[in-house]
């Protein structure tokens, strides 16, 4: 049954309705220019939504309750269906109507226990959903707690008041007629709040701007520090029909131009790491400064003096005592290394929040216990390459997005999530600095761990979901200067960089509430703009585009325009049906803003390689065969496609040649017998001619192996040696081969392969002559296959390097040296030297007396060689030589 004072109220309280002729017009007896939202009031009047008591007043500061709301909500709508008894509570009331078709239409479901509660005041929660659901807002936000996508909703409308201060905070008649005209009438104009300022009242950032904001204080951070715990359980799960939910206090805690190298000296005669911009470095398992060979081998650093090329020497091993630390890339710059990496911390304190004086015991929080990663830069002076000296640590807490080095500096690109205690920090913690913001630690400041960036240097940018601290730092490698920092709460995945500016980018994965909204996947690719400073980088800008990236490939920066490529994966709808995935190509300028676009690309096929080359832009697309795009992007806001070419099979990486050619490293494919796939086969290289940009042409290609063939090159640019000058193309490669019995299938194109070969192919690459096969060098010997089950490991072949006529490849079992021209093996050196069989130890390869022939046993049962005299012969597990 319902409360009389309820009854009553559908006679006399209730003073908003919606009449179906709008009466004249006569403004309330309480409504004046300076009674908050009298505006919306007045509008809501005019135009004969709402009408006041019998006295002439509004009463804009007086509550409503569930029922009252319901009605005057659906009432502005229409259509109400002639519903009763759908709850216990709601039978055939005055109300009975507006709240039984709001349940029918899903608006509304009730509290746990079944009823409906006509009676109790709205609160803001409980509004925004119902106000989300009748005024057809967008919900596509999951969350672990029921009312977020709603509130989210109400907020991406500008439709919050500036005056709502809690969740649960029960809802004036004046704030409803604020909420419910700029629903109505779309205003957007009008001063607003977001979500999080409700939920945390004591963040001073306006989370409803949409121009990035630096953080106040700690108290602004804090707010993200207590969302990103509710991903690890609290609140209500969305599974099925959305319950609404009885609200507490509780809801509302209180707180206080590319190349294939680097410009390097002219005197230099050695390659370097293949990069994406030219003077642009980029960290590798393996640098050479062209004597020495630096390589990361699993938790060390061997360093190979690699000449002679006859002759190779360990002659160092950088072995870090912390055994948390595993190293991932280096760098060389001049007589410092840079060796980086990752390392693991343990830690936290408890910490006392109330002491008395009483003899109760003092309240402690268990504090911030954590595993904190951190990425550490660690650089050596290697002047003496055969004594490397550490001289600094520098350790950003948080995982490596990507490094770059531009001349004497050193950016990392870091990512750290907001930390989770296990539960809400408790109000009055003595939490500090260090415990919301990530930390950063410097051995020339004594290791001792210290803010990345202040608090209120840490910027805030709108409407980015689950948000994660973006630290870039700037480390100086010719002297002991400061580390700069920069931090932004965004988040990454990608970077390119070219030499001025910085892109971080990072890929949404929104999903919609329910499989009936229009856009199941709202995939889009945020991106963040760093400037590059003479002593640090500065945030400027943020844009977005539709789509996600492939790798940083998918990114250019063009004569101050941005370009970006962008699949739109395939999308479960409605009814079990799809939307086929589809490409995209955007221009941003400066401010990150879109100025042009080519959409809708290869319906229903994948972006697997990009490349951007002047104004020019090559994207090759799959799904059954490989069409080859080029584009036209000389102006910025109409880029065009000039050209494509359709050819079996798909390429994952493009390379130039030069200007008027084109590289393509993929695999080949042949098309299932059904014709709705295509089965991937072995390697496949191509050399593309563009000089027709209408008509692009397969001017030369190979075949490498069957089905099952890989190379690193496929999925990391790092892992080609192209030098055209030299005519030179070398990659590592795994060859699988098909037996003829194979082939002979139902659908031969599905047979995988058997291992034949690993190691480096070396080739001659012309315009004219196409790919000639030079050579192939393996670190595996006959032995090691023959041992082999079904495949050999552990001497990869990973990079091949040039110094001088030698080509040097490297695995995680050694060093191989071999002549560029002919590929004729010239000497190796095995990182790990067995023990004689006889005992005793190997016969030390530093010692100027001892010459090592060979470090491969299997090698050494092969060759015959002879010592001078003064020196003897040795052979056995250690290898052959003299000494």
């Amino acid at each position: 049954m319902v409360s009389a004072s309820l009854k009553f109220a559908a006679v006399t309280a209730l003073g908003i309705v919606l009449n179906a002729v709008a009466p004249a017009f006569a403004a309330f007896t309480d409504v004046s220019p300076q009674t908050s939202y009298s505006k919306a009031i007045n509008a809501l009047q005019e135009a004969g939504v709402v009408e006041g008591y019998a006295d002439g007043s509004f009463k804009a500061t007086a509550r409503i309750n569930r029922a009252e709301f319901l009605k005057i909500i659906l009432e502005s709508r229409g259509d109400i269906a002639d519903l009763k008894n759908c709850f216990p509570d709601v039978e055939d009331e005055w109300f009975a109507n507006y709240v039984c078709t709001a349940k029918s239409e899903g608006i509304v479901a009730g509290y746990p226990d079944g009823s409906f509660k006509p009676e109790q005041e709205i609160n803001f929660v409980e509004a925004s959903k119902i106000l989300a659901l009748a005024y057809g807002q967008k919900i596509d936000q999951n969350s672990p707690d029921w009312y977020e996508p709603y509130a989210r909703a109400i907020e991406a409308s500008s439709a919050i008041p500036p005056s709502i201060n809690g969740l649960d905070q029960r809802l004036s008649r004046g704030e409803m007629a604020e909420m419910m005209w700029r629903l109505s009438a779309n205003i957007t104009d009008q001063p607003t709040k977001g979500y999080l300022n409700v939920k945390y009242p004591g963040m001073q950032v306006n989370m409803a701007s949409n121009t990035p904001q630096v953080a106040k204080s700690c108290v602004d951070l804090q707010a993200f520090t207590q969302e990103a715990g509710r991903s690890y359980g609290g609140g209500y799960g969305m599974e099925g029909d959305v319950m609404m939910r009885e609200t507490t206090n509780s809801m509302a805690p209180q707180m206080g131009a590319p190349a294939s190298g680097l410009a390097k000296d002219s005197s230099a005669d050695y390659s370097e790491t293949n990069v994406q911009v030219e003077g642009v470095d980029e960290g590798d398992i393996v640098k050479t400064d062209g004597e020495y060979l630096f390589v990361v081998r699993n938790q060390e650093i061997r360093i190979v003096d690699a000449t002679p090329a006859s002759s190779l020497r360990n002659v160092a091993t950088i072995s870090v005592d912390d055994a948390s630390f595993s190293p991932t890339d280096l760098y060389i710059d001049g007589d410092r290394l840079v060796v980086i990496g990752s390392t693991w911390e343990n830690g936290g304190d408890p910490v006392r929040i109330m002491d008395t004086q009483s003899k109760m015991a003092p309240m402690i929080w268990p504090g911030p216990w954590y595993n904190r990663s951190y990425t550490t830069v660690k650089i050596y002076d290697v002047s003496d390459a055969a004594n490397p000296k550490l001289s600094r640590t520098v350790s950003f807490e948080g995982s490596s997005v990507s490094t770059r080095r531009i001349g004497d500096k050193l950016y990392v690109v870091v990512n750290q999530n907001p930390r989770y205690w296990g539960g809400p920090i408790p109000l009055g913690a003595a939490v500090k600095e260090t415990d919301l913001v990530p930390t950063i630690k410097d051995s020339l400041k004594g290791e001792t761990a210290m803010a990345a960036v202040p608090c209120n240097d840490v910027m805030i940018l709108p409407r980015v979901p689950s948000p994660s601290y973006l630290i870039v730092g700037v480390v100086p490698l010719n002297n002991d200067s400061d580390v700069q920092r920069t931090a932004i709460l965004g988040n990454g995945e990608n970077v390119y960089a070219s030499l001025e500016n910085l892109y971080v980018a990072a890929t949404d994965w929104q999903y919609a509430w329910n499989n009936a909204a229009e856009n199941v996947s709202q995939q889009r690719t945020r991106l963040y703009r760093f400037d590059f400073t003479n002593d640090g980088a500065t945030f400027q800008a943020q844009g977005e585009v539709p789509g996600r990236i492939l790798n940083q490939f998918s990114m250019d920066e063009h004569e101050n325009n941005f370009r970006i490529a962008t699949t739109i994966d395939e999308q479960w709808m409605a009814n079990n049906t799809t939307r086929a995935s589809s490409n995209n190509l955007y221009i941003l300028n400066r401010s990150m803003e879109t100025v042009g676009s080519l959409t809708d690309l290869a319906p229903g096929e994948k972006i697997y390689s990009t490349r951007f080359l002047g104004d020019r832009a090559y994207m090759v697309t799959f799904r059954q065969i490989d069409p080859l795009f080029v584009i036209d992007t000389s102006d910025p806001r109409n880029p065009e496609i000039l050209g494509k070419l359709k050819i079996p099979g798909y390429s994952d990486y493009l390379h130039p040649y030069d200007e008027n050619h084109i590289i393509g490293f993929g695999k080949d494919a042949e098309v299932s017998k059904d014709g709705t796939f295509a089965w991937y086969q072995g390697m496949k290289v191509a050399l593309f001619d563009v000089t027709d940009v209408a008509n692009p042409k397969e001017l030369h290609k190979i075949a490498i192996g069957d089905r099952g063939t890989e190379s690193p090159i496929l999925h990391n640019h790092k892992a080609l040696l192209f030098d055209r000058e030299r005519d030179l193309l070398a990659f590592p490669v795994n060859i699988y081969k098909i037996s003829d019995a194979q082939k002979q299938t139902s659908e031969p194109g599905m047979a995988y392969g058997e291992p034949v070969f690993q190691g480096a192919q070396v080739y001659s690459l012309t315009l004219d002559d196409g790919f000639k096969l030079r050579g192939q060098i393996t670190h595996y010997s006959d032995t090691d296959w023959q041992k082999a089950g079904s495949y050999v490991y552990g001497k990869d072949i990973e990079r091949i390097i040039r110094i001088g006529d030698s080509l040097y490849t490297t695995s995680q079992w050694g060093v191989v040296s071999a002549t560029e021209d002919t590929v004729k093996k010239e000497g190796s050196v095995a990182f790990d030297v067995p023990s004689p069989i006889t005992g005793g130890s190997c016969p030390d390869d530093s010692d100027p007396d001892v010459h090592y022939v060979s470090t491969d046993p299997d090698e050494c049962s092969r060759v015959r060689f002879s010592c001078v005299p003064g020196t003897e012969a040795f052979s056995d597990m250690c290898g052959c030589g003299c000494k």
